[in-house]
């Protein structure tokens, strides 16, 4: 029998193979790439990391889950999780992940959930450009199970290169012939402390959950909209503004809709302050302040007037009659 043959075909099916794995990582490299900077000027992961992981994750974008979901990284339901779901078998059939409408919404949640999860936090406080830290430490955060994950995403980054997506001097200790260059906006230009700039990183979230950030000195609602990929014309919504308002630093800026009913039935004007900014402290929607007091729009209270934060109850309306 000539053994020749089959092992020729054989090795004619593993090139074919090999190649064509090449082919799409490459397409997966040049379709994503721009989106994983976004991520990484946004809030300081990797650029590197977010693609690794995307690679091995959703098998160059072409597995049963992120052909279906697209989801690249295999990122489960959790009890948090209100959007659109799929059914897919992992480390047990039948498993619950996420679905999103388009791969761009995949990579930004998986932003948010490294950022928001307490178990990663101290994966940002490595240097910029440090994937081989990254990597081993989503493994030793729990990230996924397989015990090779961290060497799995090392290797597709040197193979591929992508520490060059970092821009950082990190890189040049694997090619001298990378060139430095800053950790830079979407508007290619440099991101000074990026660090300390990372929009996403300062969020804060208070007794009624709605999260926020504070504007800093010579900062731009069109800065936080560009970092947060929000339009301007939401967070306006959001905090009550028009193209008018006057910001300054100390501000609260929320990134989604109030939700406060306020804490207490009442609250005092204060000097110097409008309803607008009663609303912000309260975190309550200012039509609403307008409706529980019969205030009409563009009211302005004086200081040391009772408003209301809640409607009048019907013992409050018989009493009042």
């Amino acid at each position: 029998m000539n053994l020749r043959r089959p092992l020729l075909l054989l090795l004619i099916i593993c090139n074919a193979t090999t190649f064509a794995q090449t082919k799409a990582r490459s397409q997966y490299i040049s379709e994503y790439s721009e989106i994983a900077i976004d991520e990484m000027n946004r809030s300081g992961i990797p650029a590197s990391i977010t693609l690794a992981q995307g690679i091995l994750e959703s098998g160059n974008g072409k597995s049963e889950l992120a052909r279906k979901s697209n989801n690249h990284f295999g990122i489960k339901c959790h009890s948090s999780w209100k959007g659109a779901r799929v059914y897919h078998d992992d480390d047990e059939q039948g498993e619950c992940f996420r679905k999103y409408e388009e791969v761009r919404h995949s990579f930004e949640d998986h932003t948010d959930f490294l950022v928001r999860g307490s178990r990663y936090k101290f994966l940002f406080e490595l240097e910029p450009g440090d994937y081989k830290g990254w990597a081993e430490g989503l493994k030793k955060a729990g990230y996924a199970t397989s015990p090779d994950y961290a060497e799995r995403l090392i290797k597709i980054i040197e193979d591929e290169m992508l520490y060059v997506f970092d821009g950082t001097a990190a890189s040049l200790s694997i090619n001298t012939n990378v060139q430095k260059g800053p950790v830079l906006n979407k508007k290619g230009r440099p991101i000074k402390n990026a660090r300390q700039r990372f929009i996403i990183r300062r969020m804060i979230d208070d007794e009624t959950r709605v999260p926020f950030i504070v504007l800093q000195d010579g900062e731009r609602i069109e800065y936080v909209a560009d970092s947060l990929n929000l339009p301007i014309v939401a967070l306006l919504e959001f905090n009550d503004m028009t193209w008018e308002t006057v910001l300054s630093a100390g501000d609260r800026i929320y990134i989604d809709v109030k939700k406060g009913r306020g804490i207490t039935k009442t609250t005092t004007v204060k000097e110097s302050e409008s309803l607008r900014d009663i609303s912000q402290r309260e975190q309550m929607k200012l039509s609403k302040i307008y409706k529980f007091n019969d205030f009409h729009v563009g009211y302005q209270p004086m200081v040391g007037d009772e408003i209301r934060l809640r409607p009048v109850g019907i013992i409050e309306r018989l009493q009042g009659q």
